[in-house]
C-alpha cells in the first residue's frame, strides 16, 4: 500500500471517528435548536439529537415520533458518508459535485423544506 493511500485511509478514519465523537458529545450535552430558540419554529432537523438517542436505546417508534424525516434519510446519509470515505481513501474525487449528486442534494433540500413547513403548520 502506498504512503499516500495510507495517509488518506488514516484521514478518512479520523473523520469517521470525529463524527462519532461529535454524536457522543451531542448525546451527552443535548444542546437546544437555535432555529427554534430564535424563531420559535421547528426546523427540519429539530429532534434529531433526541432521535439518535432513541435509536441508541433501540426505541424505533420513539425515534420516528421525534423526527421521521431525518430517521428516513439517516441510512442514506450514512451510506453516502461511507462511500465518500472509501472514494477518498482510494484517491478518487468526491461525488458531491457530480450532476447526479447535485440533483440528489437538491431533492433532499426541497424535501427538508417541505417537511419543515408541514411540521409547523400541520
Amino acid at each position: 500500500m502506498s504512503g499516500e493511500r495510507q495517509k488518506r485511509i488514516k484521514r478518512a478514519l479520523a473523520a469517521v471517528f470525529g463524527a462519532a465523537a461529535v454524536l457522543v458529545v451531542l448525546y451527552i450535552l443535548r444542546p437546544p435548536c437555535l432555529v427554534r430558540k430564535v424563531f420559535g419554529v421547528l426546523c427540519p432537523s429539530c429532534g434529531t439529537t433526541r432521535m439518535i438517542a432513541a435509536l441508541l436505546q433501540l426505541d424505533f417508534a420513539g425515534a420516528w415520533a421525534l423526527n421521521p424525516f431525518m430517521l428516513f434519510f439517516l441510512p442514506f446519509a450514512l451510506l453516502w458518508g461511507v462511500l465518500e470515505a472509501v472514494r477518498y481513501a482510494k484517491g478518487k474525487p468526491p461525488l458531491l459535485f457530480k450532476r447526479f449528486s447535485v440533483a440528489l442534494w437538491a431533492a433532499w433540500f426541497l424535501s427538508a423544506l417541505i417537511f419543515g413547513v408541514w411540521r409547523n403548520f400541520a
